[in-house]
């Protein structure tokens, strides 16, 4: 291995070749998706930044997005990285989106079918289970809160009240 190493550092064709210049790079820059193509079967959205030399540009993705997900970084208008094939910004590939914080004020839906064994919902200060006039809900300070127009429980085995205290009525 060392003799053909030699023997290419030696070749006069390989030497007298041109070396490429290398182009400027230009950095990795937060854009945001515009409108996504369904023409052809690679992915590709349109994506535009603020230093956009000629507006909304065809990208590639290097990261696998649902329609679903680029759909919803339209709408939203959800920040993306963009890095640019040998620093050409007319070249733009969408590296991933960019998560931003839900505002603590935004009221957000979670649907969730869940097939497993356990389940776990944890929230910070309150978890209510709502539907209709029925509810349930668990307070941060261990308080419980049954509301219903009709409350029933049904027991196989014993049906047990245990307090402190216990007030009917």
């Amino acid at each position: 291995m060392t003799a053909l190493f030699s023997e290419r550092r030696r070749d006069p064709e390989r030497l007298a070749r041109p070396v490429p210049a290398l182009p400027a790079s230009m950095p990795a820059t937060i854009g945001w998706i515009v409108a996504a193509h369904s023409e052809d079967s690679a992915a590709s959205v349109m994506v535009d930044f603020p230093a956009s030399p000629h507006g909304p540009r065809a990208a590639r993705l290097a990261t696998p997005l649902t329609p679903d997900a680029i759909a919803a970084a339209v709408s939203n208008k959800q920040p993306a990285v963009l890095v640019f094939e040998s620093g050409d910004p007319l070249l733009p590939i969408v590296v991933g989106l960019i998560s931003a914080p839900m505002p603590e004020t935004k009221s957000t839906i979670v649907e969730a079918d869940v097939d497993g064994k356990r389940v776990r919902v944890v929230g910070k200060d309150e978890i209510v289970l709502q539907c209709g006039q029925a509810s349930l809900t668990l307070r941060r300070n261990g308080r419980i809160v049954i509301r219903g127009t009709y409350v029933e429980t049904h027991s196989e085995g014993t049906n047990r009240i245990k307090g402190g205290q216990v007030q009917i009525n």
